[in-house]
């Protein structure tokens, strides 16, 4: 038995993660998928970056990402709020030891998926 075998034929958990994602297409009506730019230009507690969405979505998934150099000591802090078609990705950032911190300037990238 190979690998690959032994993975899709007999690792439960990952055969039930891809039923469940097939359920979930199967339910979508239509996917939507882009990529935000937002430029942070002063410091701030909270970032707000909007998704710029043109329907109301039943479902928002978001990723962050940054093109600065990473370090272990950022923090970040997401959640997808939002009604209608007005939808965010709220950012916020944590210091290590559990305060927290100003979301730092740069040029950071909302990649979202969107379900009508």
């Amino acid at each position: 038995m190979t690998l690959a075998q032994d993975i899709t034929e007999n690792d439960y958990p990952m055969q039930h993660a891809g039923e469940e994602i097939d359920e979930i297409l199967s339910r979508a009506g239509k996917i939507h998928y882009g990529t935000v730019e937002y430029k942070m230009t002063k410091a701030n507690p909270l970032m707000q970056i909007p998704l710029g969405l043109t329907f109301a979505p039943k479902q928002v998934i978001a990723t962050l990402r940054q093109t600065a150099a990473p370090t272990p000591y950022q923090n970040y802090c997401t959640h997808v709020s939002g009604s209608g078609k007005s939808y965010y990705l709220n950012v916020c950032m944590g210091s290590n030891n559990g305060s927290l911190v100003n979301v730092p300037t740069g040029t950071y990238y909302v990649d979202y998926i969107a379900i009508e």
